[in-house]
């Protein structure tokens, strides 16, 4: 490939990575719509088209990184850590509070 394609395939993906950054954003606050009680119909089917469209441009950004030999800079990173709870999400829960209600009191009496 010439150096012009090359520039041109790096343009789309740094705009289609901008994209996603995007469309992320607002399925995340959907996903929290929906999974804090405040969904409706159309929260849900808006949700559904969210992650449609994300989904395909997850399909472009990794024929276009594979295309150019770069990598996911956050591949190494979001694949070893699990996502965090919802309750340690909220301010004021440490995630060792989470833990500790899952906890067994070995020393209590049956």
């Amino acid at each position: 490939m010439d150096q012009a394609s090359l520039a041109e395939l790096r343009k789309e993906l740094a705009t289609l990575e901008a994209a996603e950054k995007q469309i992320s954003a607002e399925r995340r606050r959907l996903h929290n719509k929906i999974d804090y009680g405040f969904a409706t119909p159309e929260t849900i089917a808006r949700e559904r088209e969210v992650s449609g469209e994300r989904h395909q441009l997850h399909e472009r950004i990794d024929s276009l990184r594979e295309l150019l030999g770069v990598q996911d800079p956050l591949a190494g990173s979001a694949a070893s850590e699990p996502p965090p709870s919802a309750l340690s999400q909220w301010s004021g829960i440490s995630p060792g509070l989470v833990a500790a209600e899952d906890a067994v009191d070995e020393d209590a009496e049956l």
